[in-house]
């Protein structure tokens, strides 16, 4: 027996060794060495347990049950740390042990009392079940901790007095410190926002049954920060424990301040646009608007938030607000036209589009507001312009038709324009269109078609202006005289675009010239019958003045002939009263030059001359007439006086005639000197003044106008033509005559004549 047992307890560890190196000499793959591994560490580690307790059980006599509740503690104990096929193995080995080391018969596999086979049973039942739980326990603790390990989010779990019992992978990642190194940590040791009071209202909060969620900052283990979300909880597990589950939100805090950023830029969009936002609700309530909006109505922010439209629209009512809202419901963008009112109560047009838009199971509708004052005046002024240009329009083709003005324009090919004074110049009908060239050609008086063409052609080329004056013959025979003037439009590149022209009718101007012509000659022969009427008058005192010099003479030669006769002969008062014969002879013959002058018929000259020494041969020309009237002459000629440019004779004949008005008018004066005063001055406006005054019975002033009125004469033998030809002849030199009453009594007459120069 003896022997039996002694070679069964060799076989038994025979048996656990061959067990051991079977495991460790298996084919491992590199990827499971380590499991095996631990599960060899785990076995042996089991094996030297069971043979100690064993051995101490064996020799300190201890039974079967108590040594097979050892072996569980030990198989329960070995669970923990490895693999549940190890533990297995490990409790059939303790069944081994109980069966031949502490039941009878003892060192052999045999059992002889029953309730021996039942402790074995029990233990190997209790053994496997315990293996078994402790296995899923531990399998579940390995998942729960790499679920916890892979979380995105930190955990923490802390102590009543928040003093760090645990964390997960994420948290050690998260601060850089290892699960060993923040084990003990106080969770101030990782805060940068929380401090003891922070901590302590959490706490108050918590207490009861809050769980609590704020934002604060942890400190990594190199000094850095990042924004974190913290959820805390607590709980009893024998004592006070707090759960932290912190959150990096480094990337939602960025994506914060970029939302928020992009929030400011929109609302500085927004705020900074030239158009007025207004947000409304369902219900028609502004929910926000942006500062053109407020700017613009003169209300903050604020007091604008809850209104209505029609609290701040003057012409919208509420059934205008409905059908807008009708049309904005079914996806239409609305633009349409009102007046703001402001809230000082001025009002202003704007132009409003307004859409409707959904956001969630809500709907907006969005207006944006156009102050378009400034457009609104534009309108107002182009409404305006356009009015103005149509009357200048009309007033320009009514100028045309008054003035005989027409416009037209062409280019190298055709015509493109032509107003309606053209067509009636031309004798053309507007209704039938722009006329052909050769059309307008025929029209052309035959002895200048060839000319207006050929110069009309050489301007185009050229591309410069033209003036052309030419006649027209109508279907009917009628002449017309057109004066025609063209200007070159061209472009940017210098070519030659239109050519704008003008066309005047000068017809009624050719007959007027004619007529004028023809009157002036009549009153040039007027002028110059008048003049010879004058010189008759004075034919008496005239011939009194040739006498005289003609009787000195004679008076001279006789003297010459006696000292001739001397002996011997006075030469040198024979060649004195030669001289003096031919002073005579002069002077007789300047007599008559002045009389051939006023009474030849001869054509207006133009020529600078001295007005005071053509007033002195006047002034000699009128001497009988001034001497028989017993009339006193004083003049008040100015000192160098500038040239006049005229015609000498005619105005002579000017002044001779208002001489000679002067002098018969004093020749019926009895009582009081006869005066007659001649006076020139240079006068402020480049011209030269000349006065006649008299000291007789002078004009009625209702007549002072009319005596240079044509057939108007206060003498019995006059024609009335004197005064009359006299202005024309001061007009005619671009003077002024006129008269005016003296003091106390007689007339003055007084006409301007510009000033010439003597090298014109």
């Amino acid at each position: 027996m003896r022997g039996r047992r002694g070679q069964a307890a060799v076989r038994v560890p025979a048996a656990v060794k061959s067990i051991v190196w079977g495991v460790l000499g298996m084919e491992i793959p590199q990827k499971r060495r380590a499991q095996l591994l631990a599960a060899a560490a785990q076995f042996l580690l089991g094996s030297a347990g069971l043979a100690l307790i064993t051995f101490v059980c064996f020799r300190l006599g201890i039974g079967l049950a108590r040594t097979g509740f050892a072996y569980v503690v030990l198989v329960a104990l070995a669970s923990l740390f490895g693999s549940f096929t190890v533990s297995v193995v490990l409790s059939i080995v303790a069944a081994a042990c109980l069966n031949y080391f502490f039941a009878p018969p003892l060192f052999e596999f045999r059992i002889d009392a029953p309730e021996d086979i039942e402790r074995i049973v029990a233990f190997l039942t209790t053994s496997l079940v315990v293996t078994a739980l402790t296995t899923k326990l531990r399998a579940s603790e390995a998942r729960f901790r790499t679920f916890v390990d892979h979380a995105t989010d930190a955990f923490f779990l802390l102590d009543e007095d928040w003093t760090v019992l645990d964390v997960n992978r994420q948290a050690c990642d998260g601060l850089g410190y290892s699960r060993e190194e923040l084990i003990g940590k106080h969770k101030s040791d990782l805060e940068v926002g929380l401090d003891h009071a922070s901590m302590q209202y959490l706490k108050q909060h918590m207490a009861g049954g809050e769980a609590l969620t704020f934002e604060t900052r942890h400190r990594r283990k190199d000094g850095t920060s990042f924004p974190i979300e913290v959820r805390v909880n607590q709980f009893e597990q024998t004592g006070s424990r707090f759960l932290c589950l912190v959150r990096n939100i480094t990337e939602r805090k960025q994506a914060e301040d970029e939302l928020r950023a992009s929030e400011e830029r929109f609302r500085s969009f927004v705020d900074h646009a030239t158009d007025g936002f207004f947000l409304f609700d369902e219900h028609q309530a502004v929910l926000d608007v942006n500062r053109w909006a407020c700017e613009s109505l003169g209300y903050a922010r604020e007091e604008m938030i809850g209104m209505h439209p029609r609290d701040f629209d003057v012409s919208l009512n509420e059934a205008s607000i409905a059908r807008i809202g009708e049309r904005v419901a079914t996806g239409e963008t609305v633009t349409f036209e009102t007046l703001h009112r402001r809230k000082d109560g001025t009002a202003f047009p704007v132009e409003v589009r307004a859409r409707q838009f959904r956001q969630g199971a809500h709907r907006f509708r969005l207006s944006l507001a156009r102050d378009i004052t400034g457009r609104k005046q534009a309108e107002k002024e182009l409404r305006a312009s356009e009015k103005a240009l149509q009357r200048n329009e009309a007033y320009l083709a009514e100028a045309q038709r008054l003035s005989h003005t027409g416009t037209l324009a062409f280019n190298a090919t055709a015509p493109v324009y032509w107003s309606q004074e053209s067509y009636r110049i031309w004798g053309l009908d507007p209704l039938q269109g722009l006329p052909d060239r050769e059309t307008v050609l025929q029209r052309i008086h035959p002895d200048d078609r060839a000319r207006v063409n050929a110069e009309t052609e050489e301007a185009v080329r050229q591309k410069r202006d033209f003036v052309l004056e030419f006649r027209i013959v109508l279907p009917d025979g009628t002449i017309k005289y057109v004066e025609s003037t063209g200007h070159p439009l061209l472009s940017t590149d210098g070519e030659l675009g239109e050519m704008v022209a003008t066309l005047v009718d000068v017809t009624e101007r050719k007959h007027a010239q004619a007529e004028h012509e023809r009157l002036r000659q009549l009153e040039s022969d007027l002028a110059h019958v008048n003049r010879l009427s004058i010189m008759g008058e004075l034919a008496a005192s005239l011939a009194h003045e040739i006498l005289h010099p003609i009787a000195t003479a004679r008076n001279n030669a006789r003297a010459g002939m006696r000292f001739l006769e001397l002996s011997p002969p006075n030469l040198g008062e024979v060649r004195e009263a030669l001289a003096c014969i031919v002073r005579d002879s002069d002077r007789a013959k300047d007599i008559v030059g002045r009389m051939r002058d006023h009474i030849k018929k001869a054509p207006p000259r133009t020529d600078p001359f001295d007005l005071n020494e053509a007033i002195q041969e006047v002034i000699e020309m009128a001497r009988s007439a001034i001497e028989k009237n017993r009339v006193s002459v004083r003049t008040r000629l100015m000192d160098g006086l500038d040239s006049v440019l005229g015609d000498r004779v005619q105005l002579q004949q000017v002044l001779f005639n208002l001489i000679l008005n002067s002098v018969e008018a004093m020749s019926s004066v009895e009582k009081g000197a006869r005066e007659l005063s001649i006076s020139t001055n240079q006068g402020q406006a480049n011209d030269i003044l000349v006065a006649v005054q008299d000291s007789g019975s002078g004009i009625d002033p209702e007549h002072l106008e009319r005596v240079f009125a044509p057939f108007y004469t206060t003498k019995s033998t006059g024609l009335g033509m004197g005064l009359s030809i006299c202005r024309s002849i001061i007009a005619a030199h671009d003077g002024r005559l006129w008269a005016e009453a003296n003091r106390p009594r007689g007339a003055i007459f007084q006409f301007t004549l510009p000033v010439g120069l003597e090298d014109s």
